[in-house]
């Protein structure tokens, strides 16, 4: 696969994306996204001079993510999770990032099965607004419709 050659166009950069809930609201108060995901897997050995290995686990797989964000988002965050009981830390959401610019490939990473994780607060005197560090606590993800866990089953 050869990458395109790029003449004055518009990579993928942070007006290219748009963060959303699975209801298509859109949240625009955030200044940051974090997501990773891995797959850790161990080698299997056996005997032999080589002492190469013979084979690899599945794998264990995890996901994290975190928003950050202006104070007042984050209060919008917590409300909209809001159970009704004042708990918002129990409440399953799903996150859909979309990345877009003509003449690039979109992009769409969805974040399945979210749960508010903790949060950082750290304020100072400053001539900045406030922001918080929302945790996220991710499933899984995909991206493009693609996992990196396997998914020939299609459960997820």
């Amino acid at each position: 696969m050869d990458d395109k050659l790029r003449i004055n166009g518009n990579q993928v950069s942070w007006g290219s994306l748009i963060l959303r809930r699975e209801d298509g609201s859109v949240i625009t108060g955030f200044t940051g996204l974090n997501y990773s995901q891995k797959r850790e897997r161990v080698k299997g050995y056996g005997a032999g001079r080589h002492h190469a290995p013979r084979s690899r686990s599945r794998g264990k797989y995890s996901a994290e993510a975190k928003i950050t964000c202006w104070k007042s988002t984050a209060e919008e965050i917590r409300a909209s999770l809001d159970d009704g009981t004042g708990n918002y830390g129990d409440t399953e959401f799903m996150l859909i990032a979309d990345y877009a610019e003509a003449d690039e490939v979109p992009i769409t990473v969805e974040l399945f099965g979210c749960v508010i994780g903790g949060e950082d607060d750290n304020d100072e005197e400053q001539p900045d607004p406030l922001k918080e560090e929302i945790a996220i606590d991710v499933m899984y993800i995909k991206k493009n419709g693609r996992t990196l866990f396997d998914n020939s089953d299609g459960s997820r």
